[in-house]
């Protein structure tokens, strides 16, 4: 069964683009992830069937429905953790209300924090995902923060994905993170899409180089070994 088969209530939000609140009232959606970035995060975790997943950003569900819809249909106790400060004032309770909906609070939970203060926190309790989706605040600080803090809890041959990677401050995080960590980007059936404004200008200033080519849809990179740099390591990102 396909991604909205398997998830009527995520059918049904991206269908009327509404969703609705905890008093009934009708709430339009105005911030998700596509469809297409949906059903390759659901194709990924059914791929590498991870035990615990971890998410940065919740909004009104449409990655968390994806991947517990997946963790449901692999048949395990598998479990998602969503970091998402923002859930019940400005997303309206949306993400938290969409899960209840789909009966699949038994293997979700919410943490209402910020990033910086929930995964260090994670991190000393051993918590452990093996599959982790990035989609929070996009700023280079921000991302490359997530993005440390989740390699050091995956182990190797464990994935994280991320969303807007065509964003200049998200591709630029991930430019230093694979010329400081040891990862290997995957394919996980998307198209590749470039910036096209930014590879018109980009190739007028004689630019020909991989490393500068922005790619815009969501990218997935596995871990290849446990690895950190020494003291005085750098490398151009």
């Amino acid at each position: 069964m396909s991604l909205l088969e398997e998830s009527p209530v995520l059918r049904e939000m991206l269908a009327t683009g509404e969703i609705v609140g905890a008093t009934g009232e009708r709430i339009k959606v105005r911030s998700q992830i596509s469809l297409v970035f949906a059903e390759a995060l659901y194709r990924t975790v059914l791929q590498f069937q991870p035990r615990v997943v971890l998410e940065v950003g919740m909004a009104y569900g449409v990655s968390t429905l994806a991947i517990l819809a997946a963790l449901q249909k692999l048949g395990s106790d598998g479990r998602l953790v969503s970091i998402d400060p923002h859930q019940t004032i400005y997303w309206h309770s949306g993400g938290l209300l969409n899960v209840s909906r789909a009966g699949l609070q038994s293997r979700h939970q919410w943490i209402g924090e910020s990033d910086f203060l929930a995964l260090p926190r994670l991190l000393a309790e051993g918590f452990q995902p093996g599959l982790a989706y990035i989609d929070g605040w996009h700023t280079f600080d921000y991302t490359l923060l997530d993005l440390y803090y989740i390699d050091k809890m995956l182990g190797v041959g464990g994935v994280v994905g991320l969303n807007d990677c065509g964003f200049p401050a998200v591709h630029k995080a991930i430019n230093f993170f694979l010329s400081h960590r040891r990862y290997e980007e995957i394919t996980v059936g998307l198209p590749t899409v470039y910036s096209r404004k930014r590879e018109i200008f980009r190739r007028l200033a004689g630019d020909f180089s991989a490393r500068g080519r922005r790619l815009c849809q969501d990218r997935y990179f596995k871990k290849l070994e446990v690895w950190e740099p020494t003291h005085d390591f750098f490398a151009d990102f």
